[in-house]
């Protein structure tokens, strides 16, 4: 069956007349007949019946009725979805932390760029509540958060579970005991607040590591690379040490048996669920997110 065909019947079933079928189709009355007799043929029924001078359905082309009135609704959708797609004037607005920003996003935006390339992009380097205030506030389209967010004018979507671990760099593990190394130097950890602070004191409370020798840094990024510096013991996520490790540059410590996994999550405002950018770069993001790391 043709599209064309099912959508003149269409016509023909909703006017129960061939002539203003044909009128609203700007089509001649013969073609409509044609078009209806070759659906007829196909399906091997009878889809109009003439009783005097009036046109009624079968009982055949009742049901076929139904589903063509189902099919282009669906068929309405898929202009309407397709007339939204992004254009040279759409704009995404991304807030992320540093890490996020510097890390992850050049990939993914380059990702997007190659199905969307006339979309103007912004992304922005913040803080947990600073992500969260800006998507409730409307002024960011999509925003990257560690842990999750239980609002009800808010989707939330995990795209990543990644453990916590301790390393240090391979120079200063070939030189000291992991007693020592834990006894000896400072523990270097991420400067944060909130969902990922918690998630880092509770890992602390399942070991025996002293915090009294305690440096701070603003970035994850910082913390690998003063471990690679041998300034002490990091504590990050595993995801952001990957490379490192599996290169033998840092060794992990293992100073506890139970996992601590940090989430990551994307949130959008509800009602932007609908928006074909949004929900474009939304893919994106899921399709890839875990897989950046290993890229590099």
């Amino acid at each position: 069956m043709e599209l064309r065909h099912l959508k003149t019947f269409k016509y023909v079933a909703e006017y129960l007349n061939f002539t203003k079928a044909a009128q609203q189709l700007n089509f001649t009355q013969p073609a409509v007949t044609a078009q209806i007799q070759t659906l007829e043929q196909e399906l091997k029924q009878e889809l109009f019946i003439r009783i005097g001078k009036k046109t009624y359905l079968t009982p055949e082309g009742g049901i076929l009725k139904k589903y063509t009135d189902q099919l282009f609704s669906i068929v309405e959708k898929i202009e309407s979805s397709l007339a939204e797609l992004p254009n040279e004037y759409g704009i995404v607005s991304i807030a992320a932390c540093e890490s996020h920003c510097t890390n992850y996003f050049p990939y993914v935006i380059s990702e997007f760029l190659k199905l969307y390339p006339k979309v103007q992009i912004k992304l922005y380097s913040c803080k947990r509540d600073e992500i969260i205030k800006g998507i409730e506030s409307n002024k960011y389209d999509i925003g990257i958060i560690s842990g999750e967010l239980c609002r009800h004018e808010i989707t939330n979507i995990v795209i990543a579970e990644d453990d916590m671990i301790l390393v240090v760099s391979k120079d200063l593990y070939a030189r000291y005991t992991e007693d020592q190394l834990l006894m000896k130097f400072p523990l270097i950890k991420y400067q944060a607040d909130g969902y990922f602070e918690s998630m880092m004191s509770k890992y602390l409370r399942q070991t025996n590591l002293s915090t009294h020798n305690l440096i701070e840094f603003g970035s994850l990024d910082g913390i690998k690379k003063a471990v690679l510096n041998n300034i002490g013991v990091g504590l990050g996520v595993s995801v952001c040490m990957k490379k490192e490790i599996n290169n033998g540059d840092l060794v992990p410590i293992q100073v506890t048996e139970n996992k601590v996994k940090v989430k990551t999550s994307i949130i959008t405002l509800k009602e932007k669920e609908n928006s074909v950018t949004i929900q474009s770069f939304n893919n994106i993001i899921q399709k890839n997110w875990n897989n950046i790391y290993a890229l590099e």
